[in-house]
């Protein structure tokens, strides 16, 4: 009767604790791989927290990630997406067109959420916008007039503006479709735009002396994974020769260009966390639209047009979502 009795409690145990390990969390791993270094990302990684925290991921409980960061050596991110590519990852968001390439290439079979990228039919990593049709899906920062509204801006203040330059990398084919609008709208505009190249860290600063040798009235950086890595190298060279920069993003004038205009990277990151959620719930990547950017931002930074001795008129100012002081 004793052995029968500590059987029946034994098992009672077992019934009790039942309950108990079914619910047990499943534990998701998310990847991220980003060509910056973790400081300059960290506001963009928080967003993508916070809106997985609001799906109900928490960090330690049902969610591990696992970032990887570049520290603006592209020539890093093989061996970084390789390294992901070897975990057991649920999930590899990946920032920017370049990081994506890369990521698609070294590794196999994890689904991929762009947090941004260039145009993901153009680059190869989509059949349509509306259906992927691959394991990458996310969003896109591609938006018709953007190079128009950033030539309208710099013109309102700069009032004569005539010439400028651009600096770009065209070993990504997204800026090229950049590139084309960009000329298109200062042709409209009447402007002078001059193109400069720049593949490699050793051939931006080459590129800086040889756009600033012809004086332009401004420059406008197009952001990839290469230039936004080394957009301190860019502002600190401008503010030296008192050169107008304008980027496409709040990264660009928190770190000193006039102005900056573009989809906001921030709400793309919080966004991104609904590709992820979709993705760890059964959703396909190649079944799950691409989304184009619904929100815009001008951050202006008078503290540099203070430097520069530019009046930035008030009906910019007015238009602007942040005013750097």
């Amino acid at each position: 009767m004793g052995v029968s009795r500590r059987r029946l409690l034994a098992l009672g145990g077992l019934l009790a604790a039942a309950p108990v390990l079914a619910q047990t969390p499943k534990l998701h791993r998310v990847g991220i791989l980003t060509s910056l270094p973790s400081m300059p990302y960290a506001v963009h990684l928080e967003q993508l927290r916070k809106g997985l925290r609001e799906l109900g991921y928490i960090e330690g409980r049902n969610l591990t990630i696992e970032a990887r960061y570049a520290d603006g050596k592209l020539e890093r991110l093989p061996a970084l997406a390789s390294e992901l590519g070897a975990l057991p990852l649920d999930v590899l968001v990946t920032a920017g067109s370049y990081v994506t390439r890369v990521a698609r290439k070294q590794t196999r079979d994890v689904p991929i959420v762009m947090a941004f990228a260039g145009d993901p039919v153009g680059g190869g990593f989509a059949d349509s916008l509306s259906r992927p049709g691959g394991r990458i899906t996310g969003l896109t920062t591609l938006s018709t007039q953007l190079g128009a509204k950033r030539l309208e801006i710099l013109r309102q203040v700069l009032p004569k503006l005539h010439d400028v330059a651009l600096l770009w990398n065209p070993d990504v084919p997204e800026r090229a479709i950049q590139l084309h609008d960009t000329q298109a709208a200062a042709k409209t505009l009447r402007l002078a735009l001059h193109p400069f190249e720049a593949r490699r860290v050793a051939e931006i600063e080459p590129a800086l002396e040889a756009l600033s040798s012809k004086r332009p009235d401004a420059l406008i950086v197009l952001g990839d994974a290469l230039l936004d890595a080394n957009l301190r190298t860019i502002t600190t060279f401008a503010k030296k020769n008192r050169l107008v920069v304008v980027h496409q993003s709040r990264n660009g004038a928190e770190l000193g260009a006039l102005f900056s205009y573009g989809p906001s990277f921030r709400q793309m990151h919080y966004r991104a966390a609904t590709y992820v959620d979709k993705i760890l719930k059964g959703a396909k990547p190649a079944d799950l639209p691409i989304e184009q950017p619904t929100r815009f931002e001008l951050i202006v930074n008078l503290r540099t047009a203070k430097a520069l001795g530019v009046t930035v008129p008030q009906s910019v100012l007015v238009r602007a979502d942040e005013v750097i002081r």
